[in-house]
């Protein structure tokens, strides 16, 4: 595992990501960001192209039987 980095959150709940980290993952103003919860822990992920391509297929083996909650239908 690679080195952390910190940072606080403020009292909007915002968080400043470290440069190093924004210049690595090209992340710049305006970028989206996706929070991942897996196993207990948090990620966070840039939603890039590649990201998007990614998840391609990622719900190809949802049963057929899943119902859409009421509150999600569409007019």
């Amino acid at each position: 595992m690679n080195d952390a980095a910190y940072a606080a959150v403020n009292a909007k709940g915002q968080v400043v990501i470290p440069a190093d980290i924004r210049n690595r993952f090209d992340i710049k103003r305006g970028t989206r960001i996706a929070f991942i919860e897996e196993q207990g822990r948090l990620f966070i992920q840039p939603v890039s192209d590649a990201f998007i391509a990614s998840m391609r297929g990622s719900l190809a083996n949802m049963p057929p039987d899943l119902e859409r909650d009421p509150d999600r239908e569409f007019p």
